[in-house]
């Protein structure tokens, strides 16, 4: 079983352009959703992880979302759904 952190989950999202909500990210890390991004700048690598409303990273001015957020429509909203695509990826 492999460790995730952050960094590495922010990087897997934002090379094949793959949203994940803030909770499966959350869940897979062992941390609560509203602290996950405490500390990380509001910049395009890391909008990636989204609300499950609204499919939009929490607070993000327009120009600080990556120009690609919407390209792939979906969104990987379990831990598990998560897990299994960072599995696939490597």
């Amino acid at each position: 079983m492999s460790t995730h952190h952050l960094d590495g989950i922010l990087t897997a999202l934002n090379q094949h352009q793959q949203r994940a909500t803030y909770s499966a990210v959350a869940a897979l890390l062992g941390q609560t959703p509203r602290l996950l991004m405490h500390g990380k700048p509001r910049e395009q690598g890391n909008s990636w992880i989204v609300s499950k409303t609204t499919g939009r990273p929490t607070g993000y001015a327009d120009s600080d979302v990556h120009p690609h957020l919407a390209a792939n429509e979906t969104i990987l909203k379990t831990r598990e759904e998560l897990a299994d695509w960072l599995e696939r990826r490597g």
